[in-house]
């Protein structure tokens, strides 16, 4: 069954940009040396936060499905904006590396599995299978 989300964007001062979704409220500004305030996340630092947390929540749900002794985890993601002409053919211009890390507690086997569950959370599989986007004027 689908499931839509829905949320709204609002620029009014430079490059802040405020966003609501559901209760919450965000802000979206760009670094000082681009021309922003630096009043808060970048934009590709927010895509890079709902990977990061989108992969901790799927771990805590795995865990928790399968009873498994998860006392937390760690994600740290990087992203590089390549230049076309630097991309290989058949490449793609951003790299994203997600680096995962756990409590010694953690056997290596059971860190394995992880790693290959944290590939599927949502946000992940939408990144890597891409999406439709359509704009409209309103």
């Amino acid at each position: 069954m689908a499931k839509t989300y829905t949320l709204s964007a609002s620029m009014r001062d430079a490059f802040k940009t405020s966003v609501a979704a559901r209760n919450h409220k965000l802000l979206i500004d760009e670094p000082a040396d681009s021309g922003g305030a630096d009043a808060g996340p970048q934009p590709f630092e927010y895509l890079m936060a709902a990977l990061a947390g989108c992969t901790a929540l799927t771990l805590r749900a795995y865990a928790n499905h399968k009873k498994i002794a998860l006392d937390g985890v760690d994600v740290e993601i990087s992203l590089t904006r390549r230049d076309p002409s630097e991309v290989p053919q058949g490449g793609k211009t951003v790299v994203i590396k997600k680096k995962l890390k756990f409590s010694d507690k953690v056997p290596a086997e059971l860190r394995a599995k992880l790693l290959e569950i944290a590939g599927k959370c949502p946000v992940n599989k939408t990144l890597l299978e891409g999406c439709e986007i359509s704009g409209e004027l309103g």
